[in-house]
């Protein structure tokens, strides 16, 4: 049932930005009919969304498990979508596995153009709080390394969320010099939203072996309010999400693998190991794309960061920093030091 509304839903999000594309080539002086045109059938969208449960009936109960070639909607884009409005997290993972071998072998072949979703479906069972409120502990039992892996699962599903919300988002960006981003860059996001989706199945799998189950504890949405806070601006995503918030990522790894490691969880230890060795690459292709950007608009890339660090990011980036790791992917000290609280 669900599987069938998120396709309705990608479905009338695909058209209403498929008009809106055909409708900026309208001349100035019907600019009001434009306004008036794209807001009728914003509404018709939204009523078809809404009343998605009532149309499920009409869809086929047997769903094509291959995409179609031929079809209008074999975009990179439009599956992008398609995986934002999938609650359920192991439908996601497949989907995104599945999409991923379709790019990478030439299945799909276009970007294509979609509006994702405000923010992406999750399962109704999760209880949301403030990312203050989520209790983890330190690790020195099995509920507190159960909480812990819990806590990371969240993080990685929202990872492989906002891999393709960039991909989605940003698809049609122009720079200041008019260009398009190169189609590398697709393909290094969707590499990122593989390797999350990798991490989310071994966290959950591993949640599963020590007796309890993805959602059985509260989660938080922090990582997309920050994905909210950049949704207008390429730059920014990449500095907020990929060098702030992927970076940290790097910071924490030592001290929850010493947890896991002073309990001789060793399975465990092998899953984190796997993920801070993906992480590295991720901040790499942030930072890269980063770079890339500011080259071709000839801004300071240092000065740019900064800026919008301080422009979309609640406070100062908080030492103990992962120097080597971070070393690593390319960010030398001279991209987070200056970000830290001066000291009084």
């Amino acid at each position: 049932m669900e599987r069938y509304i998120s396709i309705l839903r990608v479905t009338c999000l695909a058209t209403l930005s498929r008009l809106r594309k055909q409708l900026k080539q309208v001349s100035n002086q019907q600019e009001q009919f434009r306004k008036v045109t794209i807001q009728f059938f914003v509404n018709i969208t939204q009523y078809y969304i809404k009343s998605s449960y009532a149309w499920t009936s009409l869809l086929d109960a047997s769903l094509p498990g291959e995409i179609n070639s031929a079809s209008s909607e074999n975009t990179l884009c439009f599956w992008a979508t398609k995986i934002l409005c999938t609650p359920d997290p192991q439908e996601k993972v497949k989907l995104t596995k599945e999409v991923q071998h379709w790019w990478d072998t030439g299945k799909i072949t276009e970007i294509g153009e979609c509006a994702p979703p405000a923010q992406p479906s999750r399962i109704d069972k999760l209880t949301v709080v403030q990312p203050g409120k989520i209790k983890r502990g330190k690790g020195g039992t099995q509920a507190s390394r159960i909480a812990l892996l819990h806590s990371l699962a969240n993080i990685e599903q929202w990872a492989i969320d906002l891999s393709w919300d960039i991909i989605a988002r940003f698809s049609s960006v122009q720079l200041s010099t008019g260009d398009s981003m190169p189609r590398q860059f697709f393909s290094d996001f969707v590499k990122v939203a593989g390797d999350e989706a990798k991490h989310y199945d071994l966290l959950e799998q591993r949640i599963k072996d020590l007796g309890s189950s993805f959602g059985s504890l509260p989660v938080h949405n922090g990582l997309w309010q920050s994905a909210t806070e950049t949704s207008h601006d390429l730059l920014s995503r990449l500095a907020i999400v990929h060098m702030v918030h992927e970076a940290r990522g790097l910071d924490v790894h030592p001290q929850t693998l010493s947890r896991f490691a002073a309990q001789n969880d060793t399975d465990s230890v092998k899953i984190l190991e796997i993920i801070y060795t993906d992480e590295i690459t991720h901040v790499a292709a942030g930072l890269r794309w980063f770079t890339y950007i500011c080259s071709k608009e000839e801004r300071h890339c240092l000065t740019t960061f900064h800026d919008l660090v301080k422009l979309h990011f609640r406070g100062y980036l908080k030492p103990p920093f992962n120097t080597e790791g971070r070393k690593t992917a390319g960010m030398t000290e001279e991209w987070y030091v200056p970000l830290v609280k001066p000291a009084s």
